[in-house]
């Protein structure tokens, strides 16, 4: 029924080719939907994963953000709290102000720089109580045959040196100042009162200070610090000569002093030191040939006591804090000697000065009573520190000034020349433990040291130690030739003392402190009508104090 149709090889291959290309075309829109779906969930992923760093981003700014906003909140609450204490601490100084005031009104006690201090009257009164104790010992090692020249055996022995009580009274720019010493050279002695000053000073502005009473008026280096912090245990043999003229403790004086960080500077009329208007004193006639007889005896003064002058100038023109360089100048002239004569045409004065120990009180050297109408005293100071090492020296000279008079005597007058004495020494100090021995401007000196490390065996601490060496030498002859009598050269043979000098000090604190001081001394002193003798004495010594000061 149907007619069979025949196809050949070549219809048969565009058929297959037909059928493929169609098939291919058909496949191709499925495929490509496929592609985009992919491509489509990749960025899908890319953008959850890069909405979840964004999120990690936001979610740690937000978390800074918090804790900025935390700190900034307990940044304001510190302040809020700061501000709140502030105000606590205002009002409690107000409190404490007051309740202050109130007790200073009625009476306070501290232990101000170490001193027992009672504060009244608003805290603008305070009074002061302190101390300084001195305590001695000392052996004297003599040579023989100098002890049968001079006939002295020194003694060994104590001595309480100072034991003195300062009572400080100070009301506003004013301070009143009373210390009784019970030491002494020797203690317990009879035959001066028991004061070391009894004064008032005024201060009205820092640097100066007026002053009237019985004080220690500024005269000489060595004079400047305390004598809690000397070098050794007592000053050179000329400067207590020096000082005890015009000067020296408890001498009744008005003056002033003046200090800036460079310089110093003080001025003082003096007249008797305290309980001095008993003394030996002159009594003097005049014969018919114009001769002058004089008698010495001990009276009150009838018709004047001694009235004087002491000056200073010192500082130091260069330093810095390793080193000070101080240069100065003293002096003093007294006026009129104590007088009991109603001639006045003597009056009287001695010169002499106990051994650098005051164990013995033996006075080595002395000019005797000499009649003199005048005194004066000058002395050059110098000083070097560099560190923890200090040299310092002095040279002093002493005129006194004596009335001539025409009489009887080699070649048909008697002798009597104006004298001249002196002295000088130089000392040196080294801290071992390095301490200084600082400036001091207010007294134009170098004072004592600060112990750095207090004594304390437990943190292996001991305290400050210091060497320290000394040669000093005071010559009181004057005019004097030996196998001459002093009559003829009208001369004074008072001495002449040599001393070479070691010390070690121990300071366990500020407040304690040990010396011990190793003396070589040579006194050589003519005697005789012609001065044809050698009454001197050679001998060494050890001495020891134990201080204690506040």
């Amino acid at each position: 029924m149907f007619k069979q149709t025949r196809t050949s090889p070549h219809g048969r291959a565009g058929v297959f080719l037909l059928t493929a290309a169609c098939g291919l075309m058909a496949g191709l829109p499925a495929h490509a939907a496929e592609s985009a779906s992919q491509e489509v969930q990749l960025l899908r992923a890319q953008l959850e994963a890069q909405m979840k760093v964004s999120q990690a981003i936001q979610a740690r700014l937000e978390a800074l953000e918090a804790r900025e906003a935390a700190d900034a909140k307990a940044q304001a609450e510190t302040k809020i709290q700061a501000e709140q204490v502030a105000a606590q601490a205002a009002t409690q100084a107000k409190t404490i102000a007051k309740l202050e005031a109130s007790s200073g009104d009625n009476g306070s006690f501290t232990m101000a720089g170490g001193r027992p201090t009672f504060t009244a009257f608003g805290g603008k009164g305070t009074l002061q109580i302190g101390l300084q104790a001195q305590f001695d010992a000392a052996a004297y090692f003599e040579d023989n045959a100098s002890v049968k020249r001079s006939g002295v055996d020194l003694g060994d022995g104590v001595n309480a040196r100072r034991i003195r009580i300062p009572f400080v009274f100070r009301y506003g720019d004013v301070t009143a100042t009373v210390t009784p010493d019970f030491g002494g050279s020797p203690d317990g002695r009879q035959n001066t009162q028991y004061l070391y000053e009894a004064n008032l000073a005024y201060t009205p502005f820092k640097g100066f200070t007026a002053a009237l009473g019985y004080l220690q008026p500024n005269i000489s280096l060595q004079d400047a610090p305390s004598s809690n912090d000397f070098m050794f245990m007592e000053r050179p043999a000329i400067m207590d000569v020096e000082r005890n003229i015009a000067a020296g403790d408890a001498r009744a004086a008005v003056g002033a002093r003046y200090y800036q960080d460079r310089f110093f500077v003080s001025g003082f009329l003096t007249g008797q030191a305290y309980g001095g208007q008993s003394t030996t004193t002159a009594t003097s006639s005049v014969g018919a040939t114009g001769s002058v007889t004089t008698a010495i005896s001990t009276t009150q003064p009838s018709n004047g006591q001694q009235t004087g002058a002491v000056m200073r100038v010192a500082g130091r023109p260069v330093y810095g804090e390793d080193y000070d360089v101080h240069l100065g100048f003293s002096g003093s002239k007294v006026f009129s000697m104590n007088q009991n004569d109603s001639n006045r045409l003597a009056q009287n004065l001695a010169l002499s000065v106990q051994p650098e120990l005051r164990v013995d009180t033996s006075k080595l050297i002395n000019t005797g009573s000499m009649p003199a109408t005048g005194v004066y005293t000058w002395n050059p100071e110098v000083g070097l520190r560099y560190q923890n090492f200090l040299v310092q020296a002095e040279y002093v000279e002493i005129g006194v000034n004596r009335q001539h008079q025409a009489g009887a005597g080699l070649g048909g007058a008697t002798q009597t020349p104006d004298l001249t004495f002196h002295g000088a020494y130089v000392d040196a100090s080294w801290v071992l433990t390095g301490e200084p021995r600082l400036y001091q401007s207010a007294r134009g000196g170098f004072g004592g040291l600060k112990v750095a490390h207090p004594f304390n065996p437990e943190t292996g601490d001991w305290g400050a130690f210091e060497v320290a060496a000394r040669y000093s030498d005071i010559n009181l002859n004057s005019h004097v030739q030996r196998f001459l009598a002093q009559s003829v050269t009208g001369g004074v043979a008072g001495g002449q003392q040599d001393v070479i000098q070691l010390g070690l000090n121990w300071y366990p604190n500020d407040h304690l402190k040990f010396m011990a001081d190793y003396q070589i001394v040579d006194v050589s002193k003519l005697s005789g009508a012609t001065l044809q003798n050698q009454a001197g004495l050679r001998y060494q010594a050890v001495g020891f104090r134990a201080q204690v000061a506040y």
